[in-house]
This record gives C-alpha cells, structure tokens and sequence, in this order.
C-alpha cells in the first residue's frame, strides 16, 4: 500500500510543477507580447506591394523608429490601427516633386518603391503627387515638430496618410514591422 500511495503523491506533485510551469510561461508569452512583439494583420492598400491585406507581420515594440522603416502605429483621433513607411523625422522639411522626395532640399532615393511603381513612373504616371510638408497639419511651417514623423503609404494613389491627417506623434507608434516570410 505504501508504493502506491508513493506513486500517487509524484503524480500530483508532477502535475502541479507542469501546472505551475504552464503558467508562468504563458505569463512569460503575455508579457513578451505586450511589451516586446507581437503580430499583427495588415489592413487595407496603403502597403500593398509590400504588404498584402491580411498578411500577419511581427511587430517589434522595442525597435526605435528610423526614416523609411514601415511601422505599426495607431490613426490620430480614431481607434484604428495601420502600417505605414516612417518618411519624415522630427526637424526635417518633406516635399515631392515629379515623383521624387527632397528631404531638407536634398534629393533622397526609395529604394523601396517597388518595380511596378518605377514602371508606372516611366509611363507618365504619378506615383506621388507634389506636395511640401507646409502643407502638412501639425508641421511647423513644414518642419516636422520633435517626437513626430510624416508617414506615407507605399501605394501612394491609394493611402490615406500624413497628407490627409498629419504628423504622427511619437506616443501613437506602436511598433517596427518585421514580415514574416511564408
């Protein structure tokens, strides 16, 4: 009687350290989620050579945001979520003109601009309309204020961007989007 009483005792002794280890992973998971990546489903056009609608992307929470990284952000006065390209930092001037971007008056290339993009651009297209960051709410008088980035969609006939609802402020960026290959 002594053995299986021993043999019951390890099993429920086994079953509470499994218990327990499953839930402080699962809390390691939650927190890892929340504070450090999560993934996250693009929604809409505003990236679609880039990123497909409903295509899941890593997030990273920690990476600091840079010019033409695509990040994942909350809209300004809205509960809605998108991914957009980070093309203006804080202290700098934006404008287009004929397709082309000036940052502070020097000319900068995309080399993210996909190939369909430069095609159409060949053809006479417009892939980005003229614009300059005066134009742009929340700049001051076109300089991007600290702690605030321009962000345009890379499928810029279609995105709904900075050139509709402004500057994002730093507080909104959710996170650098990482895709994950299929």
């Amino acid at each position: 009687m002594k053995k299986g009483k021993f043999k019951r005792a390890d099993s429920e002794k086994i079953w509470k350290e499994m218990g327990s280890t499953i839930i402080i992973l699962f809390t390691i998971l939650l927190v890892i989620q929340l504070f450090v990546f999560s993934i996250e489903k693009n929604k809409g056009y505003a990236m679609r050579e880039k990123l497909k609608t409903g295509e899941y992307v890593l997030v990273n929470h920690l990476a600091k945001p840079v010019r033409f990284s695509v990040i994942f952000f909350k809209l300004p006065n809205s509960k809605e979520k998108s991914m957009m390209r980070i093309v203006g930092m804080p202290g700098e001037r934006i404008k287009y003109v004929d397709n082309e971007l000036y940052i502070n008056d020097q000319l900068v290339s995309e080399p993210f601009l996909s190939l369909k993009a430069i095609t159409n651009y060949k053809e006479e297209s417009v892939i980005t309309e003229n614009f300059d960051s005066k134009e742009i709410l929340g700049t001051n008088n076109g300089i991007i204020p600290k702690g605030k980035y321009l962000v345009l969609g890379d499928n810029r006939n279609y995105a709904t961007d900075s050139r509709y609802f402004g500057v994002i402020d730093e507080c909104l960026l959710i996170g650098t989007v990482i895709k994950i290959e299929e």
